[in-house]
């Protein structure tokens, strides 16, 4: 897809219309909705509107009201003995303070590594004092290995809070947190207030709001320490709107790290115009290769720097500083993998089209689900010639397979510098997914007819696996780039 043809209804219509809810008031839970700060991967705010429907019935309204105080009790005792279990009594002052995820992927070989700022962690602490807040997605086994393999500098930032804040931050979030627009809405002629503030009601109730408050209170313990730096993960989400207020008019450096692909749907990566004059935004924000630094120029409206930094998520072989191509395997192996977004609500469906159209053949479906979940042969009824991704068995792509289809994730790029062709599936989705953007080598989109199709070509023989090796030796290098030790230099802390 080329990024000049894409429907303005969404990138910008729509995108200032929650950008004018989202100022509408000046209070703290507007700044914590993630429907106001469009993240739909949360809210799916767009497709209720475009569908003109609140997406509720009568029994999950209902269930959503009475579970909310057992929610306050779930979120109350974690937070408690995460907080007993990860005490804080201090930190370095003027340290370099990095804002990361912990998830299941930064346990490797009994040991604890970061998995979005990696290497980077490293080469800082030659010269600074570096702590590095993992914030778990949630209360699960994730944090047992934590605490049986972390580093000196490894924290749970939820350790830095007394018993105290913790109580005052479920105070606040209950009494403050809900959201509500006053003023009327409409989207193409039609209001769109009730569907709006039945979402903003949804990250309430849901505590999907939460996260803010909660970071709210532990940015303010991280300012006592008067950090030189605070770099973190650069989504544009609520939590973030957190620290950036806290460290608002402070001597802190504060660098926003896009660090892996988006596409279009992931709206909240692109500021609207009423966004740039009101909106809280880093110092600078660092991509991960000159091709995203330029989508967001053209389509962002960022009153602060956008510099290529580089890939840090990427340890693919490097030459003369450019990610070196595989030459793809011609041989057919009549075997296929797709590679699931983030997005668990589109696996049934896709899964469902997937057999309908490989059922009965003579080619192994092999599902890769989002590293961020953990999903078992046995929870699915999966035919014959399906099989759950095994990283052990498949070391080799283009040894394995025929071609990558996948949607909404990067890995699509990747399998093209792996040395085998990569498709985006079209099924239906409302959303804007296109990750291969600016992409012209073939025709990369496909739908069930295609893939039909394509499934008869690997059966017969006649499935075409070559690519020009220069031109996507070109598009992989300008989505991303090489990290090197003088990448430090760009942040200039």
């Amino acid at each position: 897809m080329k990024v000049e043809d894409l429907n303005n209804d969404f990138l910008i219509k729509y995108n200032e219309l929650i950008s004018a809810a989202r100022y509408e008031k000046d209070n703290f839970s507007f700044s914590a909705s993630p429907t106001l700060n469009k993240q739909e991967t949360i809210s799916f705010l767009y497709k209720n509107i475009l569908l003109n429907k609140i997406d509720y019935k009568t029994l999950k309204l209902i269930l959503m009201y009475i579970l909310f105080i057992p929610r306050i009790i779930y979120h109350l005792y974690n937070l408690l003995v995460i907080n007993y279990r990860f005490k804080i009594s201090n930190l370095p002052l003027n340290h370099i303070y990095i804002r990361t995820w912990l998830v299941p992927k930064v346990f490797k070989n009994n040991k604890i590594e970061d998995d979005y700022f990696r290497n980077l962690i490293y080469d800082l602490e030659k010269d600074n004092e570096v702590v590095i807040g993992f914030s778990p997605l949630n209360y699960g086994k994730e944090l047992i290995k934590f605490q049986k393999n972390k580093s000196k500098n490894f924290i749970i930032p939820i350790g830095l809070l007394d018993v105290s804040d913790i109580f005052k931050i479920m105070f606040n979030y209950v009494f403050s947190g809900k959201a509500k627009l006053s003023n009327e809405y409409f989207f193409n002629n039609k209001t769109v207030t009730k569907i709006i503030n039945f979402s903003l009601s949804s990250d309430y109730f849901k505590f999907r709001s939460f996260q803010a408050y909660l970071d709210l209170e532990i940015a303010k313990k991280i300012k006592k320490y008067k950090p030189k730096s605070l770099l973190y993960i650069f989504e544009n989400q609520a939590w973030e709107k957190s620290y950036l207020k806290v460290f608002k008019n402070t001597d802190t450096l504060k660098i926003g790290y896009q660090s892996s692909g988006f596409s279009f749907r992931f709206l909240n990566f692109f500021p609207s115009k009423i966004d740039f004059k009101k909106g809280l935004f880093p110092d600078k924000i660092i991509t991960v290769g000159d091709h995203y630094t330029n989508i967001l120029k053209k389509f962002g409206n960022f009153p602060v720097p956008l510099i290529t930094f580089a890939a840090l998520r990427f340890d693919y072989p490097v030459l003369n500083n450019k990610y070196i191509i595989e030459e793809p395997v011609k041989i057919l192996h009549k075997k296929i993998l797709y590679a699931f977004a983030v997005h668990t609500y589109q696996y049934p469906i896709i899964i469902k089209k997937l057999i309908k159209t490989f059922i009965k053949k003579d080619i192994k479906v092999v599902l890769k689900f989002h590293p961020l979940f953990d999903i078992k042969k046995n929870k699915i009824s999966l035919p014959n010639n399906f099989e759950i991704w095994n990283s052990k068995k498949y070391k080799s792509l283009k040894e394995s397979f025929d071609f990558i289809l996948f949607n909404d994730n990067s890995f699509g790029i990747e399998s093209l510098l792996l040395g085998v062709k990569a498709y985006e599936f079209q099924f239906g989705e409302k959303y804007p997914e296109d990750r291969m953007l600016n992409f012209e080598l073939y025709p990369n989109k496909m739908n069930c007819k295609k893939l039909y199709n394509t499934v008869k070509d690997i059966s017969s023989g006649t499935f075409d696996k070559t690519m020009d090796k220069d031109y996507i030796f070109n598009y992989v290098n300008k989505n991303y780039k090489p990290y090197q030790k003088d990448s430090v230099n760009l942040l200039k802390i």
